[in-house]
């Protein structure tokens, strides 16, 4: 049930359709509601909505808390405007959402002063909206979103993060101004090296990330394809480490998101060389294997076999009898303890 809404003249059916969106949301994968926005289709209203769920402590509440939610609505003619500024609506309604749970945890808290603050937030809103308007012939600031990400990917992105792990081409396609934002996003998977973004094109060209319109998928068959228009990926490996790794991050904020990202990746690079290093420099041995997997997951050294076997396949004999050694390893050190969970 709404509780407070711009324009006063919302219909009823409106807000009704508004509080259904919102409580799937509220329903979260496994029980878990989300921190971050969820970017919701209004199709037959021709409107996208984003959505910041809330926790509002009420001890006189079954389970002590109150499931709420912010949402504000848009045509879907300007979802690209919003996209583009994901990140600065975060910032809007993570404040929003901390002064109104303020506002009702407070037992004396009026309707007027929630639709004050309501208020508040939609001018905020609409001054990003503006802002963006007056800022169309300015250089660009590099962008990336994983909350945009993970929003329009919401399927088999582990197959599009593996393809970047592993230095395998990447085809994105859909809007341009999309396309591009997404191919900047993507680099937040690659903390080991920097790839050839190709932002885009419309004929065959190399590069790790290229940008195109949708026919560039025909162009590139043999490719990984990701087509932002229908949230699609084809082609490409799916990869256990990568889907754990997706899945703690949708949970959080995107600050806390990236510097996950970043920390597991960068852990899983270095350890990645370490290994290699063992190899060519004739330093494996027990002790030296036995401090190699101490600290790493199966998943983990599942991403770093993987990525030995592509990238070193001259290294293929040596590398099968290291790689045995860390699985006998890792299985004797796990068989007497609880899995590691993420």
């Amino acid at each position: 049930m709404a509780i407070a809404w711009i324009p006063p003249n919302l219909s009823g059916n409106m807000k009704d359709l508004i509080s259904l969106k919102a409580f799937n949301v509220l329903s979260g994968e496994e029980g878990i509601v989300p921190k971050s926005l969820a970017i919701i289709p209004f199709p037959s209203q021709q409107l996208n909505g984003l959505i910041k769920t809330l926790e509002i402590q009420d001890k006189a509440r079954r389970g002590g808390i109150i499931d709420s939610s912010i949402a504000v609505l848009f045509n879907e003619s300007n979802a690209l405007l919003f996209y583009q500024n994901i990140n600065h609506f975060e910032t809007l309604f993570n404040e929003a959402a901390t002064k109104i749970i303020n506002l009702v945890e407070l037992s004396d808290t009026t309707k007027q002063e929630l639709e004050d603050e309501l208020n508040k937030f939609y001018k905020k809103i609409i001054g990003v909206v503006a802002t963006s308007l007056q800022k169309k012939e300015e250089p660009k600031e590099i962008q990336k979103s994983l909350l945009l990400l993970f929003n329009l990917v919401r399927k088999d992105l582990d197959k599009v993060v593996n393809a970047v792990l592993m230095g395998d081409p990447i085809v994105v396609t859909g809007d341009k101004g999309l396309v591009e934002l997404i191919i900047n996003t993507l680099t937040i998977f690659c903390p080991d090296r920097t790839p050839k973004l190709v932002y885009w094109t419309e004929e065959f060209t190399s590069g790790d990330i290229i940008g195109g319109p949708s026919y560039l998928s025909t162009v590139f068959q043999t490719n990984l394809i990701l087509d932002l228009t229908k949230g699609k990926v084809s082609g490409g490996r799916s990869n256990i480490f990568c889907k754990k790794l997706l899945k703690q991050a949708r949970q959080l904020d995107s600050s806390q998101a990236e510097l996950v990202i970043k920390h597991k990746l960068k852990k899983v690079h270095a350890s990645t060389q370490e290994l290699l290093n063992m190899i060519t420099q004739h330093r494996v041995s027990p002790q030296a294997i036995e401090d190699f997997v101490t600290d790493l997951t199966e998943d983990e050294f599942g991403c770093i076999e993987n990525y030995m076997n592509l990238k070193h396949p001259e290294l293929s004999e040596k590398a099968t009898e290291a790689i045995s050694l860390c699985r006998k390893k890792m299985s004797k050190i796990l068989s007497g303890f609880e899995k590691q969970k993420w």
